[in-house]
């Protein structure tokens, strides 16, 4: 039986390992997004013969895991047999989330006739050419520059600042007074998120960066790098009063921090119109798709051993 457990920060370093075995492009595949959202969506782990688990679910949704991720010296296949076990014995059905392409090819060509995968579009997460991201250039981006120009020339006493243990009470202070002028759902939550990495921002190595405009942070970002090609964005917060800000914020946080990385990962839109269209209208160069693994019919997953 495998034995789930709460992420700890004592727990990055073998976690990681596990992450670094592939260039993972999705933002479940970060350490730091697992130990941020653990309370908020019941996210745990396991370790079972050099395969690491991680599941979630369990409160407001059915439990699921993520594709089990096989270290140096194991195999998917022995960790996929692993997780129908596990499903079996609990009497839950069988459901993983966060299934690439490429995992979900393997997974039909171990078993044609086991699984049903779906799309979950509102998870796709975005990813964009680190270049389009900074130079803003072509007619698709046009407007973003323009955003970005109007800023600069409207703001131009605006200050730029990494996050450090300077800026990070000037960020919480900008964090809170979204959560005043804001009322979507689960957005306390997402500040009990930010702060949790604020108190543990070394340890989780992260990189961040605040627009500053007459006194008080008015926009603030937070970002680590998953893989050595691309970038992940955490959280990106702004005044969204202020033209330009969010282009500002973006632009400014990636040409100083990760101007050297081929790719941006800026997360899903989680199905929200607006956020998808602010989304599309960066012109994503691709997406980290995601897909839902059921069992094809009852007992198919569980009979069959790949």
């Amino acid at each position: 039986m495998l034995d789930f457990k709460r992420f700890t920060l004592e727990d990055k370093p073998r976690i990681d390992a596990y992450f670094g075995e592939h260039h993972y492009e999705a933002s479940d595949n970060s350490f730091t997004t697992l130990f941020m959202w653990q309370d908020i969506y019941g996210i745990t782990w396991a370790e079972e013969e050099g395969v690491l688990f991680i599941k979630g679910g369990g409160v407001t949704e059915s439990p699921f895991m993520l594709p089990p991720f096989a270290g140096k010296d194991a195999k998917f296949v022995d960790g996929l047999q692993m997780a129908k076990e596990w499903f079996k014995e609990n009497q839950i059905p069988f459901l993983l989330k966060g299934v690439n392409p490429i995992m979900m090819e393997r997974m039909q060509k171990l078993c044609p006739d086991c699984y049903e995968f779906t799309p979950d579009r509102d998870n796709f997460e975005y990813i964009y050419r680190t270049e389009d991201m900074i130079t803003l250039a072509g007619k698709k981006l046009r407007q973003k520059k323009n955003h970005l120009n109007q800023f600069r020339m409207q703001y131009s006493n605006y200050e730029y600042m990494p996050i450090d243990e300077n800026t990070i009470p000037l960020c919480r202070e900008a964090a809170a007074q979204w959560v005043e002028t804001h009322h979507e759902e689960g957005i306390e939550d997402e500040l009990t998120a930010i702060n949790l990495l604020f108190d543990h921002w070394d340890a989780l190595g992260l990189v961040g960066g605040c627009i500053k405009l007459f006194g008080r942070v008015e926009a603030f970002t937070i970002g680590e790098m998953l893989n050595e090609h691309m970038a992940l964005i955490h959280i990106e917060k702004a005044n969204p009063t202020i033209r330009g800000l969010y282009q500002a914020i973006n632009n400014e946080f990636i040409r100083h921090e990760f101007a050297d990385t081929k790719f941006i990962n800026r997360e899903e839109d989680m199905g929200l119109p607006g956020l998808r269209m602010a989304k599309e209208s960066y012109n994503p160069d691709h997406f980290a798709e995601k897909y839902d693994a059921r069992c094809a019919k009852q007992g198919a997953c569980e009979d069959s051993h790949p």
